[in-house]
């Protein structure tokens, strides 16, 4: 399935110009034109899907065996320390996992952090848990 609109897309069809670091059949992966760090890397389904809980569970375990053997990859290429992973699906609307090469206390920020009211936790936890 292809979306003649979504970039991702194009980029996978060469229609816009990257620079790829990695392809098989299933999946690529190219830099990211707006790092969070250098080396951010994105690796992308060639079959478009918007996020990674509508892809059949056999194609993502595929997926993040790429994305570890990447994630190995970029450690050593950029002597991060570690790699922030984040899963993406929401500025451009085909999966995407986002590899950052990072070094503690580099400045970078991960997420907004939020705090639970009294309760609410176990709330939480008891509804997550409800659907399992």
């Amino acid at each position: 399935m292809e979306n003649n609109e979504c970039i991702f897309c194009k980029i996978i069809n060469r229609e816009i110009k990257t620079d790829f670091v990695y392809e098989d059949e299933k999946y690529i992966a190219f830099m990211d034109i707006e790092p969070v760090a250098k080396g951010h890397i994105l690796i992308i389904p060639k079959k478009h899907c918007r996020f990674f809980i509508e892809m059949p569970e056999e194609e993502f375990a595929e997926m993040n065996k790429v994305v570890h053997r990447l994630a190995n990859v970029l450690k050593k290429a950029t002597d991060a320390e570690y790699i922030h992973l984040g899963i993406e699906g929401i500025d451009v609307p085909h999966v995407h996992i986002h590899l950052v090469p990072r070094k503690k206390d580099d400045g970078l920020s991960s997420y907004k952090r939020t705090k639970y009211e009294e309760g609410e936790m176990d709330a939480f936890a008891e509804k997550i848990r409800s659907f399992l």
